[in-house]
This record gives structure tokens, sequence and C-alpha cells, in this order.
């Protein structure tokens, strides 16, 4: 039914944002948003770190290999706090959701790690219910690390595993082997009381059903709180883009092997106390990953550091560097294609909320929605659809679909 497997969200707003365009907008308004007292939609931090200190073979995300002091940059990010800290909007709404990426935000040294925690609680308030994320790898996160995070109130890790098998993590280019990966969880389970989240990657160049399983049978045995699993992404730039290049024998995408790795994988850890929280996301019920479901709901984002992005209501911010920032302004119906995208990532899915951003169009689109169902990829009920394991695959696929739908009508 699909020429093309769409394996994130990212895929999805791209497909948004070629066919619309980004409309540009100014520092006037995104500041407009951040000094409005009348402001109450859920508000949220994102904190880049654009360095790491080993590069892995898939990456070719903003970030930067470094070994020396981060001090500078450290001071960067506590005056960005400070300078965000004085908005009206951010000093009167609490925040509910702070999320440091990168990069790994766990490179920087102990003192300047402390820096930057103790500028940003000093500048911003949180809710009583706040998630405060940071990803990490397992090599430099010592154990005084993790005491300056638990004493500044981070109360989620997401690791970057990728994956337990040997084999693979050499191919992806990651520290340590799975007997010392998974003696540092559990050390990590007993001196970290906040809830320990990971990646995996599956569909790496030659991996076997085997190691998926095995992937999806120590997660399980960690009972580690929630996983991340994607399909390999070759992305430009990437360690492994350029060996493909090199050598075309070094790694073919097959699609129906991609399937039978994702099934396996999900098969497993459904059967062993997991459910679905989003396409590409598992949890044993603890991880509510607060964070995706701001950037799904296009709630209020700041953004702090280089290469960081985020949004105030209808406008998006990204930081190219510390002096140049883009900002761009979706027009209502970009807005409303987006909040589609967003409602879509979960397993239940309202035909309510379809409805309200898809307005007249919503009869084409419930037709397109019993095409589905036909062809198994989801269960309508009365008020709303769920995902089959089939439709999961191809979930944003199915999104895809439905936004091109929609743009198709908007350009008749």
């Amino acid at each position: 039914m699909f020429n093309i497997r769409y394996k994130s969200h990212h895929d999805v707003l791209n497909i948004i944002n070629s066919s619309l365009g980004r409309g540009l907008s100014t520092n006037f308004t995104f500041e407009k948003v951040l000094n409005d007292k009348n402001n109450f939609r859920e508000l949220g931090i994102y904190v880049h770190t654009p360095y790491c200190d080993k590069i892995c073979s898939f990456c070719n995300m903003n970030r930067k290999q470094v070994d020396s002091s981060l001090d500078s940059y450290a001071d960067y990010l506590c005056r960005e706090f400070e300078k965000y800290g004085k908005k009206f909007y951010p000093k009167e709404k609490h925040i509910s959701t702070i999320f440091f990426g990168g990069g790994t935000p766990t490179i920087y040294k102990e003192k300047e790690l402390e820096k930057i925690l103790k500028a940003l609680r000093e500048n911003f308030i949180l809710t009583k219910d706040y998630e405060f994320t940071f990803e990490t790898t397992l090599h430099n996160l010592t154990p005084k690390k993790i005491e300056i995070l638990q004493n500044y109130g981070v109360n989620r890790l997401s690791i970057g595993i990728q994956t337990f098998s040997n084999r693979g993590r050499k191919i992806l280019n990651r520290t340590y082997e799975k007997d010392e990966i998974i003696k540092r969880l559990k050390f990590l389970r007993e001196n970290f009381s906040g809830l320990i989240c990971i990646d995996i990657i599956y569909n790496y160049p030659n991996e076997t059903l085997e190691e998926i399983e095995e992937d999806a049978k120590i997660l399980c045995e960690l009972n580690l709180d929630s996983c991340s699993f994607y399909s390999l992404m070759v992305q430009e730039g990437s360690k492994i883009s350029k060996l493909r290049k090199d050598n075309s024998n070094f790694y073919t995408y097959n699609l129906e092997k991609d399937k039978i790795l994702h099934d396996k994988f999900l098969e497993i850890t459904l059967k062993n106390g997991y459910y679905l929280l989003e396409h590409t996301k598992i949890t044993n019920g603890k991880d509510k990953y607060k964070y995706i479901k701001n950037v799904n709901n296009l709630d209020n984002l700041i953004p702090i550091g280089v290469g960081a992005g985020g949004r105030m209501e209808n406008v998006e911010c990204f930081h190219l560097n510390k002096l140049i920032t883009f900002y761009g302004k979706d027009n209502i119906f970009k807005y409303s294609l987006k909040k589609i995208a967003g409602i879509m990532q979960y397993p239940q899915v309202s035909l309510k909320e379809i409805e309200e951003y898809s307005k007249e169009n919503f009869n084409i689109i419930f037709e397109r929605l019993k095409e589905f169902q036909n062809k198994n990829l989801i269960i309508l009920e009365k008020e709303y659809f769920t995902y089959t394991l089939d439709g999961i695959f191809w979930g944003n696929s199915i999104i895809a679909d439905i936004i091109n739908i929609l743009i198709k009508i908007k350009n008749k």
C-alpha cells in the first residue's frame, strides 16, 4: 500500500515543511508570547549540548567531538537561563518538562554540570509533577555526576544503548561490551531514583533475529522504564553513509527484514508487561514521556543552546549559533497539519480531534481510514481508532498519507 516506510515523526514534519515552506517570522513575535501574562499553555524547556566525546557511526546530528573543557559553553547556557527566566510567561507559568539533548549533555565536567543545573533551578520554577530528562551515554555518567543530577531534580535518564550485541555495538561505534553495559545499568538502577529509559536501533548492518530478541529480552529482564526503538536511518554525513558509499554491500535496506525485526521486538516486549506509548516507544507504565507530548501537542517549548529548537504558539525558533536564530511562523493550515501529525502518533487516536483540525475535509479522511481498516492497519471504533501491529510499523507512513491528502485538497 505504501511505496516508502517513514520511520519517525521527523519524516512527517519534513513532508509538511517541504510542501508548504517555512513562513518567516521575527524575534518580536516570539518575544511577545514570552512576555504574555495571559498565557496558560503547558511550558517546557529544551537545552541542546552540541558536543560528544565519541561520535556514533549512525549520527549526523548537530554535534562536535571534543575532549577539552566546555566551561565557556556552560557560562553561555547560564546566561541564557537568566535571560529567559526574566520573561513574564516563564516567571508566571511553572515548567512541566525539561529535556537536555545533544550531543551528550553529560559530557560536561562535574563542576560545569553543577553550574548549569544550579543556574537553571535559580531561574525557573518547576511544577510538582515535572519531568526532567538528561540524554546520556553510560561511559561518561560517573557516580558523582549521577549524584549531581539527582541533587538538582533530574528524574529521567535517556540512555543511548542502541544494541546489547557486541557485534552490533562495534558497527555502531558504541563504548563497552554487553556485560559491562548490563553491569552499569544495574548500578544505575541502584543509585538513581528516577526513570531509566534507553534507545534501541534495529536493522543495522547484518543484524540477526537472535540479536533483536536478545535486545528485547535484556530490556525486559532489567525492567527498564521505557525504550525508544528505531529502524536504522542512514543519514548523509554519518560514518555508516560513507562506508556504504565506499562499499555498496556494507548495508542494504530490506523492508521485509525491517518488519520482521520490528515485530519480533514488539512481540517480546508487549508480552512482558510493556505497552505502546507512541509509534516508536514502549513503556512499563512508569514513563509518561511528557517531553514528546509537549512536542506532539505543539505546546510551548523554550529552546536554549546552539542547535536548540522550540516554539511559542505558532512561531518556531531554532538557534543556528550563539548569534543567529531562525524564526518560522505556521499559518492556520500548516499548524493544523502539525496538530494532526502529533495526534496520530499515539496508539489510540481520537476521531473528534482529527475532525477538529481537518474540518470540512474530515469525511474524505474518514473514508481513507476505512481503507486502512480494510488493509488491517487500524481498527475503527465509534470515537477513535487504534493501530494494529502492522499499523504500528506503517504508522508514520499512514500519517504522511493523510497529510498528503490534505495538502492536495488545499492545492486544488
